[in-house]
C-alpha cells in the first residue's frame, strides 16, 4: 500500500509539474503578442483547464465580491471604491537636455564592467585552478561556473542601472560613482602590485579569508592573486568602463533637484491632493519607492517645501536607516511613524493620547508593502514600478482595506517616459505579469490597468 501510494504521490507531483509547465509556456506565447492581441480572454483561452483545476485545489481565493456577497459588511466594514488609476509618463530634465534614453542604454550597453568579471583576466594556464576553487556543485551534480555567475552579475548590474535610472536621476548618479570608485579601488591594487612580493603563492594553498592577506589580493567575495591575472589588460578594461561612465555621471550632475522633472511632477501631485482632496479633509498621500537611495532624496527635497507650503509633516521609512519625521515624538521608529501616519487604523488615541498633530505625507520602500493598516490615507504613488506585480498589489493594499473611513481611492503609478520603456519594456512585461497572476487569483487583483474591473468575480470562477 504503501508503494502504491508512493506512486500515486510521484503521479501527482509530475502531473503538478507538467501543468505548471504547460501554463508557462503558452504564458510566453501570448506574452510575445501584440499589445492589442494580449487580452485577458485570449490568454484565459490558451490556458489549459488543467492550471485553473490546479489551482482550485490548492488555493483559496477570496476576492472583493466574494467577501461582498457572503460576509456581514455592517459587521467588518465596507471596502473604499478604486478610482480609475493614472498612468504618468515624464521625462527627467525639465531643460531636455539630458541624453536620449537610446543613448545612455547604448552607452550602458558598451560597458564590459570588467570591475564585477576578474575571472576573465585568469591566465589561461591557471583558470582550472581557480575553477577548482571557486566553481560550485549544485545539488543535482551539476557545476555552476563561477564565470556563468560573472556573466549573469554584469547582465544584471546593467539591468540595474536602467532600473535605478527609471527611479529617480539621484539613485542612478549614486550608483555610477559606486561602479566608479570601485574601479579605481582595482586600478590602484593593480598599480601598486610588486611582483617580487607574494611570488610563490598558490591560489589553492592560500586562505583568501585571512586578513594579512588582504594587501596581496584583489576583489571582495573573489580574491584573486595579482601575478595570476592578464594585469595589463584587465586595467586597460578598467579605464574603459571608467571613461564611459564619467561621461553619464557629468551629464547627471547637471540634473539637479530644481531642473528633475519628475520630482517636480511630483510635487504638483502632491500640491493638487492637498488642495483638492478626493475625500474630505484628507490631504494625506503615501509614496513608494523600490530604492532607499531615491527614498531618501524625496524626503530632503519634500519635507521643508511641504512644511512651509502646507504646514503639513511628512516622514520617510526605508529597511536600512531609522525612520525621519517632521513631527516631533518622543522616539521616532518604525511603528511610531506609522501610527502618526495613520492614527484612526492605528487606534493611536490609545496609546499617544498626547499627540494631537498627524504625518500627512509618508515616503516609503517596499519594507512596509505587506502587513501594515494605513487606510487612512487614500492616495497612494508609485514613484517607480516594482517589477513584480505582486508587490504593487502588496503597496496597493496598505489603503485598499476593509473599514476603511475613505469612500474613494486613488492609485498613481509613475511610469519610464516611452523612450526608455521602449528600451527595457518595464509596462509592458509588468502588465503582462499582472494578468496572469490576476487570473490566477480573484480576476480582480489587477490595480495599474485603467480597465481594471475586465472580469467579474463570480463570472471567472
Amino acid at each position: 500500500e504503501g508503494k502504491d501510494n508512493a506512486l500515486v504521490d510521484s503521479a501527482n507531483i509530475k502531473s503538478i509539474s507538467h501543468t505548471i509547465r504547460v501554463a508557462q509556456t503558452q504564458y510566453n506565447k501570448w506574452s510575445k503578442l501584440d499589445e492589442s492581441e494580449r487580452t485577458t480572454e485570449r490568454l484565459l483561452n490558451m490556458l489549459n483547464w488543467d492550471y485553473f483545476s490546479l489551482l482550485d485545489s490548492l488555493t483559496i481565493a477570496r476576492s472583493r465580491r466574494h467577501i461582498e456577497k457572503y460576509y456581514n459588511m455592517n459587521e467588518i466594514g465596507k471596502f473604499p471604491n478604486r478610482l480609475k488609476p493614472k498612468n504618468i509618463k515624464v521625462e527627467i530634465d525639465e531643460k531636455e537636455n539630458f541624453p536620449s534614453m537610446e543613448m545612455v542604454n547604448n552607452e550602458i550597453l558598451r560597458l564590459r564592467l570588467a570591475v564585477y568579471s576578474p575571472m576573465k583576466y585568469i591566465l589561461p594556464n591557471l583558470r582550472r585552478l581557480y575553477s577548482e576553487k571557486y566553481d560550485t556543485i549544485v545539488a543535482n551534480g551539476q557545476v555552476f561556473k563561477q564565470t556563468d555567475r560573472e556573466n549573469s552579475l554584469v547582465h544584471l548590474m546593467k539591468s540595474n542601472l536602467l532600473k535605478r535610472l527609471e527611479s529617480s536621476i539621484f539613485s542612478f548618479r549614486l550608483s555610477l560613482e559606486n561602479i566608479i570608485e570601485n574601479i579605481d579601488i582595482h586600478i590602484q591594487k593593480i598599480e601598486s602590485y610588486n611582483p617580487d612580493l607574494h611570488a610563490s603563492y598558490d591560489i589553492l594553498s592560500i586562505d583568501v579569508e585571512d586578513p594579512e592577506l588582504a594587501d596581496a589580493l584583489i576583489g571582495s567575495k573573489i580574491k584573486i592573486i595579482p601575478k595570476d591575472v592578464d594585469l595589463v589588460r584587465w586595467k586597460q578594461d578598467l579605464l574603459y568602463d571608467k571613461e564611459i561612465l564619467l561621461k553619464i555621471l557629468k551629464q547627471t550632475k547637471l540634473v539637479t533637484p530644481v531642473r528633475d522633472k519628475k520630482l517636480n511632477r511630483l510635487k504638483k501631485l502632491i500640491d493638487g491632493k492637498v488642495k483638492s482632496p478626493i475625500n474630505e479633509g484628507n490631504k494625506k498621500v503615501l509614496i513608494f519607492t523600490a530604492f532607499a537611495d531615491t527614498a531618501k532624496y524625496l524626503y530632503e527635497n519634500l519635507h521643508g517645501w511641504i512644511k512651509e507650503k502646507y504646514n503639513l509633516h511628512s516622514a520617510l521609512v526605508t529597511g536600512s536607516e531609522n525612520p525621519k519625521t517632521t513631527l516631533k515624538m518622543n522616539r521616532v521608529n518604525f511603528n511610531n511613524v506609522l501610527t502618526n501616519f495613520s492614527p484612526l487604523s492605528k487606534e493611536r488615541d490609545k496609546v499617544m493620547p498626547e499627540i494631537d498633530e498627524e504625518i500627512d505625507i509618508l515616503i516609503a520602500t517596499d519594507c512596509i508593502s505587506e502587513g501594515q493598516n494605513l487606510q487612512d490615507c487614500d492616495y497612494l504613488i508609485n514613484y517607480d514600478i516594482h517589477w513584480n506585480p505582486v508587490r504593487i498589489i502588496q503597496r496597493f493594499g496598505r489603503i485598499d482595506r476593509l473599514g476603511s473611513k475613505n469612500d474613494d481611492i486613488q492609485l498613481v503609478n509613475f511610469w519610464p517616459s516611452m523612450e526608455l520603456d521602449e528600451y527595457i519594456n518595464l509596462a509592458s512585461r509588468v502588465k503582462s505579469r499582472m494578468t496572469i497572476m490576476d487570473i490566477s487569483s480573484t480576476g480582480e487583483e489587477n490595480v495599474i490597468t485603467e480597465n481594471s474591473n475586465e472580469m467579474k468575480d463570480l463570472e471567472y470562477r
